[in-house]
């Protein structure tokens, strides 16, 4: 469980506030993103949980079932809203500890925190009257439609004299942007990743042998890799000897290495996420 420095913190807040900056620039608004969902692999087993990068991006939370939503209005003014899962002592003895939402909101330094139950109708209120919804227009099924029961509702209200928003701007868009130029905690994350990356790729080099299999290589990288604190690889290993070399994703690492032939590698690691105390929340 990750529990961000101060200057992560900092840097974060500082993108919200940018891209708070581009919405009011448009009128003000209201933006939403959903970090990704979990993906059942068979029976109970789940694929390891990777979190939506724009969201991350924005507030560092790593938790599944989770979203952050920015109001910003006109006159430049913004505040930020994280929702995520609450408590359980069951689901925690199972699946490990959670911040819950007071946990979060002091650990990320974002100025409010609800529970994931409580989205649909803060949304349907934060957007009556809003002049445009900022959201990953397309990107999943569930969330268009989503989408569509927060508009119904608010246009539920019509005769009331509450509108809807009139423009829906896709704010991945806007955040691609921003990440154009990395900032010092993105420059950071990098360095460590080439020097991890380096090192493993060395260390690959030291050990294959004639006879090997090209797994056994890719398992010196994933060492390298872990014991280092790195979370996992950006993307799978290739790990390529003789004519595999030839076949640009290659994935099978199955064949065995011969003396005498090319080996290609094609490997780095993902950005790094501190190991950190779980005694901020364990009591």
């Amino acid at each position: 469980m990750h529990h961000p420095s101060d200057s992560e913190r900092s840097v974060r807040a500082h993108r919200r506030a940018r891209l708070a900056a581009q919405m009011a620039e448009q009128g003000g608004g209201v933006a939403v993103l959903l970090t990704a969902t979990e993906k059942m692999r068979n029976r109970d087993a789940d694929y390891p949980f990777r979190f939506d990068s724009h969201f991350h991006y924005l507030c560092g939370f790593t938790e599944p079932e989770s979203a952050l939503v920015l109001i910003a209005t006109a006159d430049g003014g913004h505040r930020s809203i994280l929702f995520c899962r609450e408590r359980d002592a069951e689901r925690e003895t199972w699946d490990g500890l959670r911040f819950g939402p007071d946990g979060a909101r002091e650990a990320f330094g974002i100025e409010h925190a609800q529970p994931i139950s409580t989205l649909d109708e803060t949304m349907t209120s934060l957007l009556a009257n809003c002049p445009a919804l900022w959201v990953a227009l397309g990107s999943e099924p569930a969330l268009d439609a989503r989408i569509s029961r927060w508009l119904g509702a608010v246009r539920a209200q019509s005769r009331a004299g509450v509108s809807a928003p009139s423009n829906a701007i896709d704010v991945r868009s806007a955040i691609d942007e921003m990440r154009l130029i990395k900032d010092s905690l993105e420059i950071e994350t990098m360095r460590r990743a080439a020097v991890i990356s380096a090192d493993a790729h060395k260390r690959a080099m030291r050990t294959t042998q004639p006879g090997q299999f090209e797994y056994q290589v890719e398992a010196e990288l994933l060492h390298e890799f872990r014991s280092r604190g790195a979370q996992s690889v950006a993307y799978g290993s290739i790990v390529a000897g003789a004519e595999n070399a030839c076949i640009l994703h290659y994935r099978d690492n199955d064949a065995r290495l011969r003396a005498g032939t090319l080996l290609l590698i094609d490997a780095v690691r993902c950005a790094q996420v501190p190991c950190v105390s779980k005694e901020h929340i364990a009591n």
